[in-house]
Parts: structure tokens; C-alpha cells; sequence
């Protein structure tokens, strides 16, 4: 792949959404640093970030944040660094790892509609549903998978992901959401159209950067979209593709990276 293809691929992807450098790390480790101990060498962080655009000196500001709060350890290796998340970051990442690199929720997950009793507060309700369940009306909901333990009162119904309206589909998947990931599908595709680089470092920027967009938007919701909205919709269609690439993109070894 010639230097100009790939820049042009990097900027596909960079234009679907500004990047957050602190958020763009804790891609770069969750992904990278498959066990606990492993560590990534700062100058191939670096080298990675550099590729997407992240100068040194945003790197260095969204690394002294990460710590900060809580997200990573670092230790020095002579003149160089290397990172790694902290127990709270692995804990946290470990948690959406199957929303970020599963194949999607079971087909036959159910739906149910809740409808709140009068006599709970906003605030009650809002506490009260786990954290997937969406409103889509004052002291209404719906929720995908399984039940959760509800307060008294609350009215419970099965539901048929077949035919949604289209009201609700535009609260369950409103269309900037549609529009981010359909962005995603196209710019991932092209990856898939022409030869992966020879260099690794250049195949593992463009691995992670159609990564961390799918991971930015697949962490705004949980499997209700996919399950109302079908195979059809730009969720699911954003899905193939990155999983496709995360498979042409192979994730590579960190001493197969420093190398």
C-alpha cells in the first residue's frame, strides 16, 4: 500500500468522528494488552498515535490524564516508558469486551415494555432499570434480554421485535446514530478493497482505528437495536464489516509491534 492510499484510508476514518486521545489509548490497550501484565513500550504507543494524526504532545497529555483518574500504570524502561491499564481500567474494559467483539445478541433474545406505577419518581425509575433499558415515554421503557429484579408495580409485557414503528425506531436508533455508523461501514470497507500495508505499525493503526470508532458508537447503547431494528439496519451492517477487518487486521504481538 502506497504511502498517499494509506493516509487517504487514516483520514476515511479519522472523518467519521473527532478523536479523543485518552479514548483512543484505552482502545489501544484493551486491545493490544491481552493479559493482565502486558504493557505497551511508550515509543510504540507513540508511533501508533502518530499515525492517526496525535502529536507527541497530545499523547502525553492524554497519558498524564489516564493516570490521573485511575485508567492506567505506567513504568520507566531506561529512557522509555510502558503502559498498561490499571486493575479499574482491565475490570471496565472487561466488562464490554463481548459488546465490542461479539457477534451481536442472540436471535432469540426477548423484549419487554415497562410501564412505571404512579406513585415512582423520575429519578426511582431511572435507578430502577438497568442500564441497557431505553425510554421511549414518560415512565415507559423498553427493555432487551433478561428481566431484572423491578419494583413493585411496574408493569411488564412481552413484546415482538417484527414491524416497529418508525417513532420508535427514531428514539431506539435516532438517525445520527445511523448516519455515525453508516460513515463507519463505508470507511471500513475500504480497507477491505485493497492490499493491507507491509508495515505492521501502518496495519495496526488502520486495525485500530476502525476499532476504537466501533467501539465509541457500540458503547453508546446495548443489544436493543440490534434485536428491534434486525440485521438490516446500519448498526448491524457497521458490525460485518469491522468484524471482517479486525480479522484481515490481525492483532499483533507486542514484540512482533517493537520489532
Amino acid at each position: 500500500m502506497q504511502a498517499s492510499d494509506l493516509q487517504q484510508k487514516i483520514d476515511n476514518l479519522t472523518a467519521c468522528s473527532p478523536l479523543k486521545a485518552w479514548s483512543v489509548i484505552v482502545t489501544i490497550l484493551g486491545d493490544l494488552c491481552q493479559g493482565r501484565s502486558d504493557r505497551i513500550a511508550g515509543r510504540d504507543l507513540n508511533a501508533l498515535t502518530a499515525r492517526m494524526g496525535l502529536t507527541p504532545a497530545t499523547l502525553r497529555v492524554a497519558l498524564h490524564r489516564l493516570k490521573r483518574d485511575g485508567w492506567t500504570e505506567s513504568e520507566r524502561r531506561g529512557r522509555d516508558a510502558a503502559y498498561r491499564l490499571s486493575s479499574m481500567g482491565w475490570k471496565e474494559t472487561q466488562t464490554v469486551r463481548d459488546r465490542i467483539y461479539g457477534a451481536g445478541p442472540a436471535q432469540d433474545a426477548q423484549l419487554h415494555l415497562l410501564i412505571a406505577p404512579p406513585h415512582l419518581t423520575s429519578a426511582e425509575i431511572t435507578t430502577a432499570l438497568p442500564g441497557d433499558a431505553m425510554m421511549v415515554a414518560p415512565r415507559t421503557a423498553v427493555l432487551a434480554g433478561a428481566l431484572p429484579v423491578l419494583p413493585d408495580g411496574m408493569w411488564i409485557s412481552r413484546i415482538d421485535a417484527a414491524g416497529p414503528p418508525q417513532w420508535l425506531c427514531d428514539i431506539i436508533a435516532p438517525p445520527e446514530l445511523r448516519n455515525d455508523y453508516a460513515c463507519l461501514a463505508a470507511a471500513a470497507s475500504g480497507l477491505l478493497s485493497s492490499p493491507a500495508p507491509a508495515d505492521i505499525a501502518d496495519a495496526t493503526a488502520l486495525r485500530l482505528l476502525t476499532l476504537h470508532h466501533w467501539r465509541r458508537l457500540r458503547l453508546r447503547h446495548g443489544d436493543l437495536p440490534d434485536i428491534l431494528l434486525g440485521d438490516t439496519w446500519e448498526g448491524a451492517t457497521a458490525r460485518r464489516v469491522v468484524m471482517r477487518v479486525l480479522e484481515r487486521f490481525a492483532r499483533p504481538a507486542l514484540n512482533e509491534l517493537s520489532a
